[in-house]
């Protein structure tokens, strides 16, 4: 999958839950919601790191798998997408002067 394919899979969830999920909500509804969700989706993928560690307890160990923490982390990257959609931000471009940031500040410290 390209990062063009997945943008169009953002821009078409996005419109479906805007549709269907989030019909009648104001934008402000539609963003806090979607921050909430980030939140629920990150402690999800953190309960499948504890697991894969071995550090969850017995009861919640039950069907914990490589691909369920992989599905965790997409959940995560698809959340986000559709909250930076809704906030007008463009996460490549964020990215890339991030990234540059990155790199600035570790050529300093070599």
């Amino acid at each position: 999958m390209t990062i063009e394919d997945f943008q169009k899979f953002i821009d078409e969830q996005s419109k479906l839950l805007r549709a269907t999920v989030h019909a009648g909500q104001t934008e402000r509804e539609i963003i806090l919601g979607r921050t909430v969700k980030i939140s629920e989706e990150f402690g999800e993928l953190c309960d499948e790191v504890l697991a894969s560690l071995g550090d969850q307890r017995t009861g919640k160990m039950a069907g914990r798998s490589i691909e369920s923490l992989a599905d965790e982390f997409a959940d995560v990257v698809i959340t986000t997408f559709l909250l930076a959609k809704s906030m007008d931000v463009d996460v490549m471009q964020a990215l890339e002067l991030k990234i540059q940031k990155i790199k600035a500040k570790h050529n300093k410290q070599l």
